[in-house]
């Protein structure tokens, strides 16, 4: 058969199988919109952009693949925020199809058909792009679900920190020791009752009744004292 009767054929079975999916711009030249079906509210499609070279079916015809996705509704100022923001971020609604992804469902498409010269192969070439469409788009919706979950676990994990202590160790007392001397004032204090002790000549019984005979150990336990009357009551 003559490959010009061949595609004229292939185009009449073409138009009754995509009665309005089907666009015919000239005898060797037509487009198939394939609607997508996703988990998403939004529209989502490919285009399988045909055009018939002199010898096909016997060859590959030029193939190219376009995407078109329904642009994000804007909400209005009259609408709830909350509600507005809750339906906008949902993970579904932010996928779609670009480029690259065009350019990657129309060399899988070209393979195909490169498989299927000889016969009229256009029908299964749409059948196959809308799969392929379809299961790309879901990979995508699957790996932004996963970084989702993957955020969302590394900010729990971060937030659950504030609910540990820091472990105890040498490093750790002595990085506390040092603050809490700083924080006390406790070198100023030992320098005062030092001078009071010595400069003023006081016997050992004016020291113990004066309560300057005190140190570090007795301000820290009077600290831990306190934390504990608190924690009780």
């Amino acid at each position: 058969m003559d490959p010009a009767e061949e595609q004229q054929q292939e185009l009449e079975v073409l138009q009754s199988i995509y009665p309005d999916e089907l666009e015919i711009l000239s005898d060797t030249h037509f487009t198939i919109t394939l609607n997508l079906e996703t988990k998403s509210d939004r529209n989502h499609s490919t285009v399988l952009d045909v055009k018939y070279t002199p010898t096909y079916p016997e060859e590959v015809p030029k193939l190219e693949v376009k995407v078109e996705s329904e642009e994000l509704p804007v909400p209005s100022d009259d609408e709830d925020d909350d509600e507005d923001k809750s339906k906008l971020v949902h993970l579904s609604e932010q996928i779609e199809l670009g480029k690259l992804d065009a350019a990657s469902l129309t060399k899988r498409v070209e393979e195909e058909a490169e498989m299927n010269v000889g016969m009229p192969s256009v029908f299964a070439l749409a059948a196959l792009l809308k799969d392929e469409a379809e299961a790309l788009f879901q990979a995508k919706l699957d790996a932004a679900q996963k970084k989702y979950e993957d955020e969302l676990l590394a900010k729990e994990a971060e937030e659950q920190k504030k609910f540990f202590g820091t472990p105890v160790n040498k490093e750790s007392y002595s990085e506390w020791r040092n603050k809490f001397r700083a924080e006390m004032q406790i070198e100023q204090k030992d320098r005062q009752r030092f001078e009071k002790m010595h400069n003023g000549k006081m016997t050992g019984r004016e020291i113990f009744e004066k309560g300057l005979a005190g140190n570090e150990e007795d301000e820290i336990e009077d600290v831990v004292e306190s934390v504990q009357k608190v924690a009780v009551n």
